[in-house]
């Protein structure tokens, strides 16, 4: 069979963005592919109707589209940059399904985030807002000159006044703010809706009944992690304040008049507790509790050959439909506004948008080893619809998981291993184990082109979700003051099960590798053994007490997850006994670094502080820099940067277990 090899990711095409039309007869859908020669993705929107589907624009820039009506979609082609004025601003473009070519509707001078059709010709939408400058979509053209210049100008500064004060790949964030907005295209008319000090998150359109519905905060000096409900009325554009309480708001969504909340109260689990579903009682102004899903709404399953996502939350039907991960697959569900909560579909695989058509179930994800593809449900079954991915696969070696599944700290861990092709059991393998990030993410029986390549190479990949992971329900997931222990405890538990049930893999032959939280576990473990031949630690956490203050999220995340802060001096200790630079006395494996300097959410000093303890411990070892990237590199990086990065990764195991 043919080989998958670390370029094959460039043949694959990504499904993400599907959405059903209005009257439900009809979806529409992205479809991207990378181009390493330009080193960009290529990106086009397409529709699928009464069975067939065809492309509907061919500018390679359209992943962001809201559709106008049955027939009409609205998309934004990139984010132009006006030479004159050096302004940023967002174009949008209609185009009809019946044909034709798509024509400039109309440009906002900002960065639209959202925007949702509140009427005729009228549309409610997030965008970016500078502090310092609120008017800016008012001003001139002489005026937006003028001030381009002075920010050149004035580039060899910055201020910074409040926390975070940057977001991972998104640089310097200070005095930014998502503001809430109506354009009135007919009139050509933009109308802020919020003070500039406001912070706006989710939002929702309630349509028959011409209610805007929103959650937003204002803060100074520190990021509120929670927000309040405000609504106002299509008709005069009145806001008011709904809620007096503030909540840790996922999203808004409207049913039949009904307002459903999806948050976190953080009472028992910390910031990772999974979410509930109330409703907003109108007349007390309080949340009702009506779901405890028990799983994490959404999808956690992780994959590297996504790009951007889809909606997973949606009224249909008159009841809310979305996905849940369950323990290692995704799962379908029906929540009626009286909390009643109905499985539709368990997927083997990852749900990773759905569509309802003409009284028809579409799913978009991962399914049987393959490459994202579009399906739909028929007789309890999923039965291929496109087949974008399908020429791609064919004749290939695809690794099929095998589960294994121990007992550790008192509860069932779940792992897999792929096994190289034509598997010798007499025969000695090198082996490679993954830690996946999060921590509350998962593994499952989903495609994972990194380590379906080291199993086209020979080597066995192994892989598990320990404590910590998500899809077990909070109580498994709730590692907060433990990183380090139990998990670490996990992993090398399930690495001796392995080992059992394959005792021809050469227990001197196996590397360790992992991103963010399985950065953070692959520094822990060469601090804690030297049973591993080689590691790759990638986006990691090795310093507690260094994150503290660096980290987009470190202010709130550090305190919640190692549960200590470096403000209290008496938690200095233990912010330290969880640190892997710790135990760099230890270090003895070869380790490569992989970091990028635009990941704000582990910073890249991070990555310097493990190739200095490295070096200073005569361990043999190297750093790898991605100038342009950030925390997402694996994920979503630029296609060069995604090809060296694994390219860099394989090599290493190579170098010491082949």
């Amino acid at each position: 069979m043919k080989k998958i090899t670390i370029d094959s990711w460039l043949d694959y095409n990504f499904i993400s963005n599907v959405k059903e039309s209005p009257s439900n007869n009809k979806f529409a859908f992205v479809v991207s592919k990378a181009d390493l020669k330009k080193d960009l993705y290529e990106h086009n929107i397409w529709i699928f109707e009464e069975g067939r589907r065809f492309q509907l624009t061919a500018f390679n820039q359209e992943s962001f589209y809201i559709w106008l009506d049955d027939e009409t979609i609205l998309f934004s082609s990139g984010r132009q940059k006006d030479e004159q004025n050096k302004a940023l601003s967002t174009d949008f473009f209609k185009i009809s399904l019946n044909g034709g070519e798509a024509v400039k509707h109309f440009s906002l001078p900002m960065i639209v985030t959202s925007l949702e059709v509140i009427g005729e010709d009228k549309y409610v939408l997030t965008a970016l807002s500078d502090l310092h400058h609120p008017n800016y979509h008012e001003y001139a053209d002489e005026k937006k000159g003028k001030l381009a210049g002075e920010i050149k100008d004035n580039a060899y500064f910055d201020e910074i006044s409040e926390v975070p004060f940057w977001a991972n790949g998104s640089q310097i964030t200070d005095s930014k703010r998502n503001r809430l907005f109506v354009y009135d295209s007919k009139e050509n008319r933009i109308i802020p809706m919020t003070s500039p000090s406001v912070a706006v998150g989710d939002l929702t359109v309630d349509k028959p009944n011409g209610k805007v519905y929103f959650a937003a905060s204002t803060f100074k000096n520190i990021r509120s992690l929670q927000s309040q409900i405000f609504e106002f009325t299509t008709e005069d554009l009145k806001i008011s304040k709904l809620s007096h309480d503030k909540f840790g708001i996922y999203g808004l969504f409207t049913v039949n008049a009904n307002l459903l909340v999806l948050h976190n109260r953080r009472k028992t689990y910390g910031m990772s507790e999974n979410p509930i579903w109330s409703t907003f009682n109108f007349e007390t102004k309080t949340l009702v509790d009506v779901c405890d899903p028990h799983y994490s709404v959404g999808n956690s399953i992780g994959s590297d050959v996504r790009l951007n996502g889809s909606p997973l939350i949606k009224a249909l039907n008159g009841n809310l439909v979305f996905t849940m991960t369950v323990e290692d697959h995704s799962r379908l569900v029906s929540l009626d506004p009286q909390g009643k909560l109905t499985t539709l579909f368990d997927a083997s695989g990852s749900i990773d948008g759905f569509a309802y058509v003409n009284g028809q179930w579409y799913l978009s994800g991962l399914f049987d080893q393959n490459g994202q593809q579009v399906k739909k449900i028929e007789n309890e079954k999923l039965v291929d619809v496109t087949d974008f991915n399908i020429s791609t696969m064919d004749g290939v070696y695809l690794a099929k998981p095998q589960k294994i599944s121990i007992v550790s700290n008192g509860d069932s861990v779940d792992g897999w291993v792929l096994l190289p092709e034509d598997f010798d059991s007499k025969k000695p393998y090198p082996a490679i184990l993954n830690i996946h990030g999060g921590p509350k993410t998962v593994y499952g029986e989903v495609y994972y082109h990194e380590m379906q390549v080291w199993a086209n190479m020979g080597f066995v990949v192994m892989y598990c979700n320990p404590h910590g992971s998500d899809g077990k329900g909070n109580e498994f997931a709730d590692i907060r003051g433990k990183y380090g222990t139990i998990d670490y405890e996990d992993i090398l538990a399930f690495l001796d099960k392995v080992l059992k049930n394959y005792p021809n893999i050469d227990g001197n032959r196996i590397g360790v590798t992992g991103g963010s939280y399985g950065g953070f576990m692959t520094n822990w473990i060469i601090g804690h053994t030297d049973r591993f031949k080689c590691a790759a630690t990638q986006r990691s956490i090795c310093n507690w007490t260094s994150f503290h203050g660096v980290s987009d999220i470190g202010y709130f995340f550090t305190p919640d997850q190692a549960g200590a802060s470096l403000l209290n001096i008496e938690q200095h200790d233990k912010l330290w006994f969880h640190s892997p630079l710790r135990y760099a006395s230890n270090f003895k494996t070869p380790t490569l670094v992989i970091h990028s300097k635009a990941d704000y959410r582990c910073p890249i000093d991070q990555g310097y502080q493990m190739i200095t303890a490295l070096k200073e411990m005569k361990v043999d070892s190297k750093m790898v820099i991605f100038n342009n990237e950030n925390h997402d590199l694996s994920r979503n990086g630029k296609p060069k940067a995604r090809q060296k990065r694994l390219k860099e990764i394989t090599a290493w195991m190579e170098k010491y277990l082949l």
